[in-house]
């Protein structure tokens, strides 16, 4: 809804669609029906490269090329009248019509993600926090195979809590590169005695035969040539993906840190994508989402989404969660399975599964102090939208239950420059604000009508219809840098529609 008053150059928009007359470039080379069939796995497929134990990174572009090779087949083949005998049978495969269990034939996959209330304090040991989180993740994965999910997301901070160097350093684990070599704690848990956390993740995978993605602390020993912090080792905030079997598929440490003084930013950029049966995507952690990779990559035609753990601190109007989450996977037009953590207290709640063109499949936002599993089938590819089959279910060690949400949690007031800060952390909601002070708002009076308002240059506009107007909502613009509590700035340009408290007639 925004523009300039200078002419600015259009957007270049990346459109996930063949070019034309593909369909009499890929001729039976492409499409053929052994091309097909190896491509959906009914022949031995290649291995993924996510998989293969080896130093070298992966040939992106070579895998670029597969996949859109196979995506342009897949399109002609249901929408041009083909006659040949084996184009019928190829068209026939790849869009399932033979019976086939295997993933990659169905429209849809099933995702899980699971917002966690981290169990542990200040007198908890090491060890007690570890397994009884671990026990909750197999609580959460349980309930996600019953409802026949294929992938299982889990929080940023979901089981080792955020603490300086010293107290952190017990809960990091020396994580290999699955890179070098095919890694399976779960079933070489002689040779990873002290990855407790890591042995774990790999046996829920292996155990409910499903995708895991996780987060936990990675060590690595240093030296002073290596720029080595001064206690003798890096720590690292780490993604960690293991496969239905156990294998682990990848390691990515988080590239961008926002206030975590226990670990190091990562010392180089790493690839974040993966493969499963069901599709293709890449992790990425917490305030990484505002960085041009991730944009980058969620571009790339061959990305089919992306699985993101994270600690999220809630800050009103631009930076509330599932808003968030929501208008980032619409705009990119991606899937985005967002995990974070259930801690009110400390701006942190909401987590969901989120579909480029269809919005929100399933979600949960209410500071109760509960962990709670949200579950949504996600249409894949090209195929229509069928029914999410979503749900939200409340977890605890010892029962499970529906999760009923009706918003009475959530209060007007949340912020921490109008309340105190809260008696208890588990269900008093907090949230942080940004400064808006340098913002141009215009307060939209009438129940319906067009505003329109600039500020250095950018103006915004909009159409809006509303029963009342009992609340004051605000149309706010701004062109300039945003400061986050003084430590990290960035470049903005935002156009919000906002409710604001009006604090001595100031909004």
């Amino acid at each position: 809804m925004g523009h300039r008053r200078e002419q600015v150059p259009q957007r270049e928009v990346l459109i996930k669609t063949p070019p034309k007359g593909a369909g009499f470039q890929l001729a039976p080379a492409v499409c053929s029906l052994v091309d097909v069939m190896k491509r959906v796995n009914y022949l031995e497929p290649e291995k993924p490269l996510a998989t293969k134990g080896q130093a070298q990174k992966r040939n992106l572009q070579r895998h670029l090329e597969l996949k859109t090779s196979y995506r342009y087949c897949l399109f002609f083949c249901r929408k041009m009248a083909i006659s040949t005998p084996v184009f019928i049978i190829a068209c026939m495969l790849s869009n399932g019509l033979f019976v086939n269990s295997d993933p990659s034939s169905k429209p849809y996959y099933t995702a899980a993600v699971f917002e966690h209330n981290r169990f542990g304090s200040i007198n908890d040991t090491a060890e007690d926090i570890i397994q009884t989180n671990l026990e909750f993740y197999r609580k959460a994965a349980e309930v996600a195979k019953s409802k026949e999910a294929d992938i299982i997301v889990f929080p940023e901070y979901g089981i080792i809590p955020p603490r300086g160097r010293n107290e952190i350093r017990v809960y990091l684990e020396d994580i290999p590169d699955p890179m070098q070599a095919d890694i399976n704690p779960c079933n070489e848990k002689e040779r990873f005695p002290k990855h407790p956390i890591l042995t774990g993740l790999s046996c829920i995978a292996q155990f409910h035969s499903i995708f895991v993605v996780g987060n936990m602390g990675d060590i690595k020993n240093c030296n002073v040539e290596d720029s080595c912090p001064s206690d003798g080792a890096f720590h690292f905030n780490t993604n960690v993906v293991f496969d239905r079997n156990g294998t682990m598929l990848l390691k990515y440490h988080k590239e961008h840190l926002f206030f975590e003084a226990g670990v190091d930013p990562a010392r180089e950029q790493s690839d974040p994508i993966f493969e499963t049966d069901f599709g293709t995507f890449a992790t990425f952690t917490c305030f990484d989402i505002l960085f041009e990779k991730m944009s980058k990559i969620a571009h790339l035609p061959f990305v089919d989404g992306f699985v993101f753990p994270t600690f999220w601190v809630n800050t009103n109007p631009q930076f509330t969660s599932v808003q968030l989450w929501m208008s980032w996977s619409l705009g990119h037009n991606t899937t985005l399975m967002a995990s974070n953590i259930q801690l009110p207290g400390e701006y942190s709640m909401g987590s969901g599964i989120f579909h480029g063109q269809f919005g929100p499949l399933a979600y949960t936002l209410n500071p109760d102090g509960k962990s709670k599993l949200a579950v949504a089938r996600v249409p894949r590819g090209s195929y229509p939208f069928i029914p999410s089959d979503s749900s939200v279910t409340e977890i605890t060690l010892e029962k499970t239950r529906k999760a009923a949400f009706d918003g009475k949690d959530i209060r007007k007031m949340c912020s921490t420059y109008v309340l105190d800060y809260p008696d208890d952390a588990n269900k008093d909601y907090r949230c942080m604000e940004e400064f808006t002070t340098y913002y141009n708002l215009v307060k939209l009076t009438e129940p319906s009508g067009q505003v329109e308002a600039c500020h250095n240059g950018m103006c915004c506009s909009v159409d809006y219809s509303a029963e009342n107007m009992e609340d004051n909502f605000y149309l706010g613009v701004y062109n300039g840098t945003h400061n986050s509590l003084d430590r990290y700035f960035w470049c903005e340009e935002n156009c919000v529609i906002m409710r604001c408290e009006a604090i001595d007639d100031n909004p």
